[in-house]
Formats: structure tokens, sequence, C-alpha cells
């Protein structure tokens, strides 16, 4: 309930900003808003909360390199259950190697690896068993 009723304050204080017409040169009255607005959002949550740290979890396990990023997307897509894939960077160009079950798998494996953020380039090393 303090949850919600902190979530209202601020939406009640987002309304009174825009229609008071807010202008840029109004950044001290901004600042004095939205410090009250953490003082009464802290103080609608319990003593034991402490949000930040699970973002800060989060954010350390982020990967930021690009063959960091496509081994994490390729591990957790439920797609590429029991394919082991080999990843290696250079600079923005990925390698994919692996033996792969057919060549939707290695479409799908290759489609994830170029729609990762940062990577520029994929080299597309996927063998199919022949049948």
């Amino acid at each position: 309930m303090r949850q919600f009723a902190a979530v209202m304050i601020l939406v009640a204080l987002f309304f009174l900003l825009v229609g008071s017409q807010f202008k840029a040169s109004d950044g001290d009255r901004l600042r004095a808003v939205s410090h009250l607005a953490v003082q009464k959002i802290r103080g609608a949550l319990p003593p034991a909360v402490n949000v930040a740290a699970p973002v800060d979890a989060l954010r350390k396990e982020w990967p930021t390199r690009p063959d960091d990023a496509v081994r994490a997307r390729l591990g957790a897509d439920k797609r590429f259950v029991g394919v082991e894939f080999k990843v290696t960077a250079e600079g923005g160009a990925v390698t994919l190697r692996g033996v792969v079950p057919d060549a939707r798998v290695k479409r799908l494996a290759v489609g994830v690896a170029e729609n990762t953020i940062g990577v520029e380039k994929v080299v597309d090393e996927l063998a199919v068993p022949a049948e």
C-alpha cells in the first residue's frame, strides 16, 4: 500500500510539473522535487529493502565483449539445448564453430549472433553432419 502511495505521489508531481509549464531554467525546482520524491519513496519502502543491490548484481553479469554476449545468448536460447558452440571474436567479428544437428539450427545460430549488440560480422564455421 505504501509503495502504491509513493507511485501516486510521483504521478501527481509529474502532472504538477507539466501543468505549471515547466521551463528548462527551472532546474533548481526540479532538483528539489526529485529530492522530495526520493525521500517519499525511501520512506515508503521497508528499511531492509535495498533496491540497488539486485540491479548492480545484474549489471556486473552483463557481457561487455561481443563473443561473451553471443555465447550468453546462445546458451540461454532453448532452441540450442545440447548444441555446443565455440565462439571467438576479433574486434566486432565473431566466429561460430561447432557441430549443429541441421541447417535450420545453423541459420538460427547465425541469426542470433548477427542480431547481437556489438557484432559487426559473423564468420560461420558451423558444421552440419551429412545424412
